[in-house]
């Protein structure tokens, strides 16, 4: 009974004793999660390397006991043990430092190089999500982010360096490259059809009376301008006293006009490629020089032709941003311009001025003019003018129509360069005549087999 009560009293005063170890403070583990990526680090395992995110954390899992872990430089990288096997490594400032840990002997079990740099794991998530179909690799590398690898457009480029620039700013590294074609072949085509309609009627009147010391005179008519085509002409006259001429002129003229150019032109994605087709005419332009402000006449050169301009930009698989200046422009007398004994031509211009996106190989017509000029006017004799039937021959008839339509057409391909053998030229299947074809047989060029005309494997037309 007496061992009892001693055994119950001392269980009795050990009571608050566990009482207060229980409530003891236990020293803060950090928070794991379960997602922390895990290294198995192997022993003797010297200069390994560990990249950790800003903010972010790893667990290294030892093969074997450690007794003492050391870290360089507890600004960049925090370490806590979790256990005899397992290290928590906390990234908290870019930078370098190394992990040393021994065993409870002192002996180095391993260094480990530990790099705390920007987030490339979220960052390859992100890609990933928004261009999954981009190959691009990521390395940390010192203070920095290098993106490797290929995409497919200058506009996916961008893109990519946009969202790298939200994890690693101001700190890429750019070693992307472009894929497929970059190249832009341009074709246009002007196309253009002028009709007009001129109908002139006219009629010319001269009667002269004399009669002793005085005389009468009439004329009526303008008729139709010089180049009438065919004219009505007679004359009644007395020498003595009267004289009467009448002329009757007649015009009628048609035409149609079709023009067409169609030059094409190669550029690089993001660059600019002009054409020029045609010349050049002398403008004079005066020019004060000198203290006396005396005018000097100096030239100005005006180009006129075929000239295109285009800047394309490939913004995607096969998809083109193109930007295009086109004219044709032509020699015009009817607009010249003449000053003292100086004659300076008009330029008749068609021009367009574009900004479309197409793909390969599509075509758009993105320009066109239907222009409807019509003209009539009657000029007569007041009164004589009015009567029917005769009046015709005292008035003048003019009747004018034009049509005009012009249509620009463009069409773009991706293209890439092509051996040498493989490009004609319109010049590569002429021959030049022997002196019996010449002389004998009337030919000034031959075909490459004798015959007479240029079957055209090329780009090019030579006319027969």
């Amino acid at each position: 009974m007496r061992r009892f009560i001693l055994v119950a009293g001392l269980i009795l005063a050990a009571l608050p004793f566990a009482a207060e170890a229980a409530q003891a403070p236990v020293p803060a583990l950090p928070n794991v999660s379960p997602s922390t990526p895990l290294i198995n680090l192997q022993g003797q395992q010297t200069s390994g390397q560990l990249s950790i995110p800003v903010d972010k954390s790893q667990l290294i899992h030892v093969d074997q006991s450690f007794g003492e872990i050391s870290v360089g430089n507890k600004d960049i990288a925090d370490v806590v043990p979790l256990s005899r096997n397992l290290i928590y490594v906390l990234g908290k400032k870019r930078g370098a430092t190394n992990l040393t840990i021994s065993d409870q002997a002192g002996n180095i079990i391993s260094v480990v190089d530990v790099l705390v740099t920007f987030d490339s794991d979220a960052l390859k998530r992100s890609l990933a999500d928004v261009l999954p179909e981009e190959k691009i690799a990521i390395q940390p590398a010192g203070d920095a982010l290098i993106l490797s690898g290929q995409v497919s457009s200058p506009d996916r480029l961008r893109q990519v360096l946009a969202v790298a620039e939200r994890y690693a700013p101001g700190a890429v590294t750019n070693l992307l490259s472009l894929g497929g074609s970059q190249q832009v072949l341009l074709q246009v085509r002007f196309a253009e059809v002028q009709r007009n309609a001129l109908t002139d009627l006219g009629a010319n009147f001269s009667f002269a009376y004399q009669k002793g010391t005085g005389n009468l005179a009439l004329v009526t008519g303008q008729g139709t301008p010089l180049s009438a085509f065919g004219a009505i002409t007679g004359q009644l006259a007395d020498s003595r006293s009267y004289d009467l001429q009448a002329s009757i002129n007649a015009l009628e003229k048609k035409g149609l006009v079709r023009t067409l150019a169609s030059p094409n032109l190669i550029a690089l994605s993001g660059d600019t490629a002009s054409f020029l087709a045609g010349g050049q005419i002398p403008i004079p332009v005066a020019q004060t020089s000198g203290n006396n402000n005396i005018p000097v006449l100096t030239v100005e050169y005006k180009d006129f032709g075929v000239s295109l301009s285009f800047t394309p930009t490939v913004i995607g698989k096969e998809q083109i941003n193109l930007e295009m200046n086109s004219e044709v422009s032509a020699i015009d007398p009817s607009l010249s311009v003449s000053t003292g004994t100086i004659s300076i031509p008009g330029l008749k211009v068609r021009r367009a001025k574009t900004t479309i996106e197409l793909k390969d190989g599509q075509s758009f017509s993105i320009a066109g003019l239907l222009q409807d000029d019509f003209q009539d006017g009657v000029s007569q004799l007041p009164g004589l003018g009015s009567i029917p039937i005769l009046g015709a021959l005292f008035r003048s008839t003019n009747f004018q129509h034009e049509q005009t339509e012009l249509v620009v057409m463009i069409t773009t391909h991706l293209v890439d360069p092509s051996v040498a053998r493989s490009i004609a030229s319109p010049t590569d299947a002429v021959v030049l005549p022997s002196p019996g074809a010449l002389f004998g047989e009337g030919k000034t060029e031959q075909g490459a087999n004798g015959g007479a005309a240029m079957q055209g494997s090329t780009n090019g037309f030579v006319l027969p």
